[in-house]
């Protein structure tokens, strides 16, 4: 049984005649005869009763009748949905990374012309992990240190998750023109040449624990500054001896750090090895809008802009 025979039965009983059928139907009389007597013997019974004025239906064909007007109603309500293009939707969830703001800020600039929701928040590890195992994000930014990685990865594998580096990170003092290192020029500092100064433990950033397991307790000589956002952060460093760790990406230093006068130094003898990447469910295949994010996350490293 075909729906197309079901049309043509509404047809028929409608016109009164397979004749008139035929041609509202625009096919030969002969092939619309052929098609319902196929339609009676597929049934079992005949629906239709034919006479010289036409044909009727038999109690049988006004049972069949009933029926397919129900199924062909259906069809015709879901032929007149409209196709709509599904918006573009992005939830991310990530622990404080200057690179997936900065891929999310390029990903808007490309789709904002377009019905495009997008949704960043910055969170801790285990936020990350449970928004992104939860559905509540497709995505997840982490960054994972070398001292508690094997256990951040039992967590995210007993969530279902599977996690994908993206690029290894060095961690870097942050100083200003107040620091007596600022014009030493160096290429690099060692932890002995920072224990003379306070440090800041910025609460937005990966430094909130990534400086406390740098520099141990035993080498500290001065204060620990703790700051809860960037700008006032990057304002003690201006305008201070005090230093802060954290990872470097270019442009963020251009638009961010540059213009309060903070230089970046590679940290030479970190205990710590870091490494950045996105997490996803083992059970979903990413959405082309998050493939594009992770796109453009592959180009900016792929330009060094990040390190």
């Amino acid at each position: 049984m075909k729906i197309e025979q079901l049309q043509q039965l509404l047809k028929i009983v409608e016109e009164g005649s397979i004749n008139e059928a035929a041609k509202e139907l625009y096919i030969a009389r002969s092939s619309l005869s052929t098609s319902m007597k196929n339609l009676e013997t597929e049934l079992g019974a005949p629906i239709f009763s034919r006479n010289s004025k036409g044909v009727c239906l038999t109690d049988f064909g006004v049972d069949v009748y009933n029926q397919a007007k129900d199924i062909c109603t259906k069809i015709d309500f879901i032929q007149s949905v409209p196709h709509e293009e599904h918006p573009t939707n992005l939830s991310i969830s990530s622990m404080y990374c200057s690179l997936a703001n900065d891929a999310f800020v390029e990903l808007y600039q490309r789709h904002y012309q377009e019905d495009f929701t997008g949704n960043i928040e910055e969170c801790t590890l285990n936020q990350v992990i449970n928004q992104v195992h939860s559905g509540l994000s497709e995505l997840g930014m982490v960054t994972l240190f070398s001292d508690s990685e094997s256990v951040a990865l039992k967590k995210i594998a007993e969530n279902h998750l599977e996690f994908h580096k993206v690029i290894d990170r060095q961690l870097h003092a942050i100083i200003g023109p107040q620091n007596p290192l600022y014009l030493e020029g160096r290429s690099s500092v060692c932890l002995t040449d920072l224990k003379d100064f306070p440090y800041i433990v910025n609460y937005a950033s990966p430094s909130d624990y990534s400086w406390e397991r740098t520099l141990d307790g035993r080498k500290r000589k001065r204060a620990e500054i703790q700051v809860s956002d960037l700008g006032c952060a990057l304002r003690l460093i201006n305008a201070t001896d005090a230093i802060m760790i954290d990872t470097y990406d270019k442009d963020t230093y251009a638009q961010l750090y540059a213009p309060n006068g903070c230089k970046f130094i590679p940290l030479a003898d970190s205990p710590l090895a870091c490494k950045l990447g996105w997490v996803k469910s083992k059970d979903k295949t990413l959405s082309k809008v998050a493939e594009e994010f992770l796109s453009i996350i592959s180009d900016k490293v792929e330009k060094g802009h990040f390190k």
